[in-house]
């Protein structure tokens, strides 16, 4: 497959829609460990291969999916509750994340291209949601950030990219997605938008080509070459 480069992807391009969890931040480590150590607390078992393959569901629908997977239904809102607190806990209490280096680089050169810069996420945790608006700030604004938060069904279903092309006012065409991992180019592609993956995980390269992404990049050092 003939390499394409970034600088012809972003032709034409009013704007680019933004992962965060594993595409700005490298933070995919911590949320596996959480969602591990959670699900364990409760005699629950959630490899963390499959908290990547399930990265960018909102916090319910990971929870309802291991339930149905392990008990054979889906969880309580009592479970969903105790589950997703003490995941929450947890990651209180891990080292703070940091942005992938690169990520600011790319996005002072959107900037200067005058392209729009977008945020859409999965997490609705404020401790993630606070650090991007400071890390990133001059960036990424919150009333361009589409969350956990204001979503009822999270990726795969095209809702969250859907939305930011609804808020942006841009159409499909025009905005190209970054992302990272199965589920969020399934969304991305479901909405229509060009999707570009950076893998920033454990998961093998063939299975972002599978999940639908138009391009794939082996990791930021590959991307941050060509800006």
């Amino acid at each position: 497959m003939n390499k394409i480069a970034f600088s012809e992807i972003l032709k034409d391009k009013k704007a680019v829609f933004f992962d965060m969890d594993g595409v700005l931040y490298d933070s995919m480590g911590a949320h596996a460990d959480a969602w591990n150590n959670a699900f364990r607390f409760y005699g629950i078992d959630f490899p963390q291969e499959r908290v990547y393959e399930n990265e960018g569901r909102t916090a319910q629908s990971t929870i309802n999916l291991v339930y149905r997977q392990n008990e054979e239904r889906d969880a309580t809102e009592t479970e969903i509750n105790q589950i997703y607190s003490k995941k929450t806990e947890l990651i209180e209490f891990l080292p703070d994340v940091v942005p992938f280096e690169g990520a600011k680089k790319l996005m002072e050169y959107l900037k200067q291209q005058g392209i729009a810069i977008w945020v859409v996420t999965g997490s609705s945790q404020d401790k993630f949601l606070d650090a991007l608006l400071n890390d990133f700030e001059g960036y990424v604004s919150s009333e361009r950030v589409i969350s956990g938060n204001h979503v009822k069904h999270g990726k795969p279903n095209p809702e969250p990219y859907l939305l930011a092309l609804k808020k942006s006012g841009f159409n499909s065409d025009e905005v190209i997605v970054i992302e990272n991992a199965p589920l969020g180019i399934q969304s991305a592609r479901a909405a229509g938008i060009f999707t570009v993956a950076i893998n920033t995980g454990i998961l093998d390269d063939s299975i972002l080509w599978d999940s639908g992404a138009d391009w794939v990049f082996k990791d930021w050092n590959e991307l941050k070459a060509e800006i």
